[in-house]
């Protein structure tokens, strides 16, 4: 349905709904973001964007314009740790912004139908999810609204948004799907890496004196963000050549939040990032070979500087890995992780349910935040049993076959991705967050499988040659056979 039926209206509407894609609103929404965090107005800043979210979400009928809102009003959010209550009392404010979100499917409804690779794996995680803690977990827990949320959300809920962004997202003629999903990404990562500079430069007199990282309690979150947003760059970068840089920064960032995970797997995961592109994207071999190799030499010389730095990181990463070697009870992680495998051995079938709060004792979980055992395996098989270990398996398989279906450089920036967020929630919550990580993915998978077919790509082929030289060398080594 159209929003007016004036031709004047429709192409002015025309117009700001293109302006939402371009660099310079990305740019406008980052510095009116930096603001807010720069001068500490957290909460006034996610309730802002959040309006920002919706007013997009209104006037646009495409899915994409929304996106960077959305992830600045998150990273804004993330600020505001334990703040459910503080929220709470502005609740009448969701009014006008679900009032938008009706009125903007009333203007472009799109009718929904069963569809795409990942619809039925969605839903058998959602049926394990519905029967996690079957004859265990109590009603009180089950129907809580902390469970219920991270049900819906973990669960139909999403197999709901799944078929939304199918339904709404197309591959459009006036512009690149790929690339300005690319674009949102790369200017995501500049504001959270902005966030994490702007708070050492606004805290310059503490780190001048203990020298080293300082605490940031949103640490784990931002990292967890830049690590979905980290490959981007390195994709942007096979057309403009300046982005190469970004994805150094942005696991810089990651280092100087202090996050143990972010450190370990950024690290795995920007050494991916420079293989598969080293490999995959050959105009730039030399420039991230020249780059590593000053990053390499900078590290060599500078090195008990960065040890001096990051020693609190790595001390703690030591420590936490000592400990869970030596068995000892020190660690967070490492007792939830036997309690899982404790819990998982006493209902195997279908787990404890998501809702479960029994191991309160060992780690108090903020208000509305489930009693996370901080490690994906650990999650799915303790809350869900075996019925969702295998409905997660069958999901896992069924995301990777659909990425490498046809191998591109985008298709292989989603794995990344994807691999990225997966490393991270073998430590923290990470996927098992519906917002924003579990929808970011749920997203980048409808992309990646409407591109497939609607946007042209260059295929890598690197493994067809490589398997026709194989054969050709057989063929050879036939010939001089018979001969």
């Amino acid at each position: 349905m159209s929003f007016v039926k004036s031709p004047k209206i429709q192409n002015s509407l025309k117009a700001v709904r293109s302006f939402f894609l371009t660099t310079e609103w990305m740019i406008m929404l980052c510095c009116l973001a930096a603001v807010f965090t720069t001068l500490g107005f957290y909460v006034c800043g996610t309730l802002v964007f959040g309006f920002i979210v919706a007013i997009v979400f209104l006037l646009s009928d495409d899915f994409m314009a929304p996106l960077l809102p959305f992830l600045l009003t998150v990273m804004i959010a993330i600020h505001c740790y334990d703040s459910y209550n503080t929220f709470m009392q502005y609740k009448l404010l969701a009014i006008p912004l679900v009032i938008c979100i009706i009125l903007h499917f009333v203007f472009y409804w799109k009718p929904i139908k069963i569809q795409g690779s990942q619809f039925w794996p969605m839903v058998f995680v959602s049926v394990s999810i519905l029967l996690g803690g079957l004859g265990f977990i109590t009603t009180q827990e089950y129907f809580a609204p902390t469970s219920l949320y991270h049900m819906a959300g973990l669960g139909f809920g999403m197999v709901f948004l799944y078929l939304l962004f199918f339904a709404n997202i197309e591959v459009k003629r006036d512009y690149s799907l790929i690339e300005v999903l690319t674009k949102i990404m790369v200017v995501a990562g500049a504001f959270g890496s902005f966030m994490v500079f702007s708070f050492y430069i606004i805290n310059i007199d503490k780190v001048l004196d203990i020298k080293g990282i300082l605490f940031m309690q949103w640490r784990n979150n931002l990292s967890t963000l830049l690590m979905i947003i980290m490959p981007f760059p390195f994709l942007l970068a096979s057309r403009k050549s300046y982005a190469t840089v970004l994805g150094f920064v942005y696991f810089f960032a990651i280092l100087l939040t202090g996050s143990r995970g972010g450190m370990v797997f950024g690290g795995i995961e920007l050494v991916m990032c420079i293989v598969m592109y080293t490999l995959y994207d050959k105009r730039r071999r030399m420039a991230y070979v020249l780059i590593c190799g000053c990053i390499l030499f900078a590290v060599i010389v500078f090195f008990r500087q960065f040890v001096e730095l990051f020693g609190y990181t790595i001390n703690r990463l030591v420590t936490a890995i000592s400990d869970f070697l030596m068995g000892e009870s020190t660690e967070i992680r490492a007792i939830h992780c036997a309690r899982g495998i404790n819990d998982f051995l006493n209902h195997p079938i279908f787990g404890t349910g998501l809702g479960y709060m029994g191991n309160r004792d060992v780690h108090a979980s903020k208000e509305f935040s489930l009693c996370w055992y901080h490690c994906e395996p650990i999650q799915i098989a303790a809350s869900l049993g075996i019925l969702g270990i295998i409905a997660y398996i069958i999901q896992f398989i069924r995301r990777n076959a659909l990425i490498w279906r046809k191998v591109t450089l985008f298709n292989i920036t989603v794995f990344i991705s994807y691999a990225g967020i997966e490393m991270m929630s073998l430590v923290n919550p990470g996927i098992f967050c519906p917002l924003p990580y579990l929808m970011l993915i749920t997203l980048m998978l409808v992309i990646v499988e409407k591109c497939d077919t609607g946007e042209y790509q260059e295929k890598i082929s690197v493994f067809k040659r490589r398997k026709m030289r194989r054969e050709q060398d057989n063929g050879n080594s036939k010939i001089v056979k018979i001969g």
